[in-house]
């Protein structure tokens, strides 16, 4: 019964050491351009991948009906910026240019 108490105890010490690096490990940029398929209040999708709005999150847009993610529908191209955490895409920078006529 003792040995069970150490070698639990020393497995809670490996893995109280090995946490801190967990997060840190898992955090990932990326930058994508795309076509907007879904969207709702706080994400969007692009080649069915979902893209969750970040708190905080940025909007530069050139196009005065566009100043907001509820203003943006399924079609528009854009530019987006974010950080891969545990599998989930946060977007911290939204980027909207009017197409120009060709």
């Amino acid at each position: 019964m003792k040995q069970l108490k150490i070698l639990l105890a020393q497995l809670l010490i490996v893995a109280s050491l090995l946490l801190p690096w967990s997060p840190a490990g898992a955090v990932e940029n990326f930058k994508q351009f795309g076509v907007i398929n879904s969207l709702s209040s706080s994400a969007f999708s692009i080649r069915n991948t979902e893209y969750r709005v970040a708190p905080g999150a940025t909007l530069d847009s050139n196009d005065a009906s566009r100043k907001r993610l509820s203003d943006f529908k399924r079609g528009d191209k854009i530019y987006f910026e974010g950080k891969l955490v545990n599998g989930v895409h946060f977007v911290d920078r939204i980027v909207y240019r009017t197409p120009v006529q060709s």
